[in-house]
């Protein structure tokens, strides 16, 4: 039995605030003329590492849970990560094309997924969404690695978890490959699924340590995650770093090759740094927080929110007549954040919860069915063979 972690939805919440934040920072202008604070903001979308780490982690722990105990179901993963996903981003689509008419063209190229892989393919007021296929990229990719590290699970039960780590590495140092872009022009390469696979990986690692606890990474983490202090502290100098000329510009382009490895460096140790306490470390005050039902509730509710925010914040400057870049930061979030979590709330409600309930209610049909054949495959089969 997988045991739930409740702060994993505050964290989830947090990760959502800073993506909020930076995009309110680019589109008022108050990452460049901020300060501190707004390089502090336009650094939020390290919160997208932070959404993968946790999809790493949680999804990777459930499958290879399933798959240790035999009862591995690929199909009913598939079921339930697509009605998860998918309902709520198509309706979001839906109403962006029809406030933005965008070129159906890249409606379609959306619909699907496919946007990372278009050099033109560029919706701006649902700009935030190549990060979803990047996320369906690893969905469609979990499921091949947990099969592919089966056979060295049954040799060596540490084995998986060393494969990861030395994964992680290379990954990281080769997250550069494809160089600078322009927003429109060109394919950005640094979102593709070999870019951000670390983050994922840190979050699979994680996981993978609850069946090798003799590795010595699980013991290094489990150490570092009882440190709560260190790790927060470490997670915050690394954020702190990332807004410095070492971690490249703080606009859309990815910039060198350095800079996209520095970054995935950086924002995976953010990630982690606030991955490990929760997943490894006991209570804490920042357990505590994270585990509070209004901060979870957020978190529950925050792909919606992910979704929402950037058209609403788009509609806003739109309905106003300021132009965007402009500023006029403080109106932006007093009207788009409750609105974003108004209608983050009744997508989950009404969209979210029952394509999910669907979706169950279908695989325990199914199962039923297979549960049925079986006994009639053996209530037939002969005495003897």
């Amino acid at each position: 039995m997988v045991t739930v972690i409740p702060a994993l939805d505050g964290l989830r919440a947090l990760a959502a605030g800073l993506v909020l934040l930076t995009h309110a920072a680019f589109l008022t202008g108050f990452g460049a003329t901020g300060g501190l604070v707004g390089r502090l903001w336009s650094r939020g979308d390290f919160g997208v590492a932070i959404f993968f780490a946790l999809s790493g982690f949680l999804l990777h722990r459930g499958l290879i849970a399933a798959d240790v105990d035999g009862r591995l179901d690929v199909f009913g993963y598939a079921v339930r990560r697509a009605a998860r996903l998918l309902p709520a981003y198509w309706l979001v689509l839906a109403v962006v094309a029809v406030g933005a008419t965008p070129p159906l063209r890249d409606v379609v190229i959306h619909a699907a997924a496919l946007q990372i892989y278009w050099p033109d393919a560029w919706i701006g007021a649902f700009g935030q969404s190549w990060s979803i296929a990047t996320e369906i990229a690893f969905y469609v990719s979990l499921p091949l690695a947990v099969l592919g590290l089966r056979p060295l699970r049954r040799r060596h039960a540490h084995a998986p978890l060393t494969v990861l780590c030395l994964l992680a590495v290379a990954l990281t140092t080769t997250s550069g490959l494809g160089g600078d872009a322009v927003v429109g022009e060109d394919i950005f390469y640094d979102r593709w699924l070999h870019s951000r696979a670390p983050h994922f990986l840190l979050g699979m690692i994680c996981a993978e340590t609850f069946l090798a606890r003799g590795h010595r990474v699980s013991h290094l983490l489990t150490r570092w995650g009882g440190d709560v202090v260190a790790c927060l502290a470490v997670a915050g100098g690394a954020y702190l770093l990332a807004t410095t000329p070492i971690a490249g510009g703080l606009d859309l382009s990815p910039g060198t090759s350095t800079d996209v490895v520095v970054r995935t460096a950086l924002s995976g140790v953010v990630a982690l740094g606030l991955l490990l306490p929760l997943t490894h470390g006991g209570p804490s005050g920042y357990r505590t927080v994270l585990s509070h039902p209004t901060v979870r509730h957020l978190g529950v509710i925050s792909y919606g929110l992910f979704l929402w925010h950037v058209p609403v914040f788009i509609a806003l400057y739109a309905v106003s007549g300021v132009p965007e870049f402009t500023g006029a930061l403080l109106p932006l979030l007093a009207l788009g954040v409750p609105l974003s979590l108004g209608l983050a709330a009744a997508t989950h409600r009404w969209v979210e919860v029952p394509s999910s309930r669907l979706a169950g209610r279908f695989l325990a049909r199914r199962r039923r069915r297979e549960d049925e054949r079986r006994e009639h495959e053996d209530a037939h089969a002969p005495l003897h063979r």
